[in-house]
């Protein structure tokens, strides 16, 4: 990890720490993600962003930056967040997996329903709320 990237992942890191993230509650997370977004780096920071929201060591993690990138208005292009959800889905960890149903559900696209369609969810908690995403996104 380069030092600005070890920089970003810890500001993030001890805004987690400090607020819990609550559904429906503004978090101060979401502040320094959409700040980076803005920043010129703004190909890196989404680079750093998808490798955050994947990393299966530290799922609690992942699944914030998830959560707060899905509270974002479409970060990235389509292709970006198509592929973030895609790989999301595919880890091991129901809130990663959580969380990635979460950001689709917010940034309400054909693709990102499409994807939501083909995934074969094993828990059925999750398998449920996809099922109500997809439908909510189909209207």
């Amino acid at each position: 990890m380069s030092p600005q990237q070890t920089q970003f992942s810890n500001r993030l890191r001890a805004a987690f720490e400090a607020s819990q993230l609550e559904d429906g509650m503004n978090h101060p997370a979401e502040r320094i993600i959409r700040k980076a977004l803005r920043s010129p780096k703004n190909r890196q920071v989404l680079d750093w962003l998808k490798s955050f929201s994947l990393d299966e060591e530290h799922p609690d993690f992942a699944a914030s930056v998830l959560r707060c990138l899905g509270r974002q208005t479409k970060p990235g292009t389509c292709s970006w967040r198509t592929e973030l959800i895609r790989r999301a889905l595919t880890t091991d960890d129901v809130e990663i997996r959580d969380a990635a149903v979460q950001a689709a559900e917010s940034w309400d696209e054909e693709e990102s329903a499409n994807i939501l369609k083909s995934h074969h969810e094993p828990e059925p908690w999750l398998r449920e709320y996809i099922l109500d995403v997809i439908s909510d996104l189909g209207k």
